[in-house]
């Protein structure tokens, strides 16, 4: 059969996986990743297209986790600005929330003080007449104030290739659209491809959201149960039907968590996102459900009552499935940090979020340097522009 050697064999191909093999090749090391889909197929393309700190998150007291998402997205705005772009956002507050103006208040300015140089402009509260100056489309809302911050969105699947090609440049092999049998072994890993051809790798990441512990126990690794995804659904309507001109974050009517609703002028449409709710569907095969969609328009309905949007307005719908670590309480209150695991030669990763990608792919390549035994160069990705 034919054969080829590699220093590091990756499983999977999303924004992780992808990153890990743009860093791990340029710094020297011999590179080969296998997706069983086309890379970006999963989560990866299935977001919320938020560059972001994570706002909400201080509200969860997850200061350390914004203070790096805000790092991160300052070099991604920097290495990719074709990719990545600042975006102000309008955090509104209805009626039923009056009490909660100082607390957002607070907050943003908190957000703006956390992101330090990196801060992108404004932060500060504003009263219902601001808000409704800034995005008249909020007149008919039942709004009490609100206030305004800064952060960033962008292209996730656009990021995916990009790190993909730049992992190529630096000459990474990528598998796609194959599935390989893999065997572990006390020297190494052997990863078996559908032509028979055998790839023998020194070490192994397996960066593969939520299909994690399903991989981890085909190959015979230990149980931990590191990931417990939850579910997001999408919506999109054409910008001509919801003329937006501002990004908007505010709480659902109904159970108060933060949502969103993005205006892309570059592909003409407004997303609304994003739902969180536990689900036992596999991640190759996620619906869309009446209920979940629901659930989206009750919020837009109670924002924007005059437009009259419903589902026969709907464009475009998916679901995405979060890798968040396994943790106890609700969904929308699990954090977003991640977890790098080394077990002998392998090493996965779990957990974390889109915007902290390079940051996580840095860690772990640090990680495949203790593995093989060697000093490897510094990590350039946060230099190096993505193409």
């Amino acid at each position: 059969m034919p054969s080829s050697r590699t220093d590091l064999i990756i499983l999977g191909g999303g924004i992780v996986g992808a990153g890990i093999a743009r860093d791990a090749a340029l710094r020297g090391l011999s590179v080969t990743l296998i997706d069983k889909h086309t890379v970006g197929w999963g989560t990866s393309s299935r977001s919320s297209r938020l560059i972001h700190g994570g706002i909400r998150y201080l509200e969860l007291g997850d200061i350390h986790l914004v203070h790096e998402a805000l790092a991160e997205r300052a070099i991604l705005l920097r290495i990719a600005p074709q990719l990545v772009h600042p975006e102000p956002f309008l955090f509104v507050l209805d009626r039923a929330e009056y009490w909660q103006w100082f607390r957002v208040s607070v907050g943003v300015l908190l957000y703006r003080i956390l992101a330090a140089r990196h801060s992108l402009g404004s932060h500060r509260p504003l009263t219902r007449r601001g808000l409704v100056q800034r995005e008249p489309l909020l007149a008919a809302a039942p709004l009490v104030g609100g206030a305004l911050y800064q952060d960033a969105r962008g292209d996730d699947i656009g990021l995916v290739r990009s790190n993909i090609a730049a992992a190529k440049s630096a000459g990474a092999r990528i598998l796609e659209e194959t599935r390989a049998r893999v065997r572990i072994m006390p020297d190494g890993v052997e990863a078996t491809l559908p032509d028979g051809e055998v790839v023998t790798g020194r070490a192994l990441v397996l960066a593969l959201g939520p299909w994690t512990d399903a991989v981890r126990a085909e190959i015979g690794l230990a149980d931990r149960q590191l990931v417990a995804g939850t579910k997001g659904i999408h919506i999109t309507f054409s910008l001509q039907r919801f003329p937006l001109r501002h990004a908007i974050a505010l709480r659902h009517p109904d159970d108060r968590r933060v949502m969103f609703c993005l205006p892309e002028p570059e592909r003409q449409r407004v997303l609304v996102g994003t739902t969180d709710k536990e689900t036992t569907e596999s991640p190759d095969t996620l619906t869309v459900g009446a209920s979940d969609v629901a659930y989206l328009l009750r919020a837009v309905r109670h924002l924007f009552p005059q437009l009259e949007l419903g589902e026969d307005g709907i464009e475009d719908r998916w679901a995405g499935l979060r890798p968040l670590l396994r943790q106890q309480g609700r969904p929308s209150g699990r954090t977003r940090e991640h977890l790098v695991v080394r077990e002998g030669r392998v090493v996965t990763v779990a957990g974390g979020k889109l915007t902290t990608y390079r940051e996580m792919a840095e860690e772990a390549v640090d990680v495949v340097g203790e593995v093989l035994g060697v000093q490897l160069g510094r990590c350039v990705t946060a230099e190096v522009p993505l193409p």
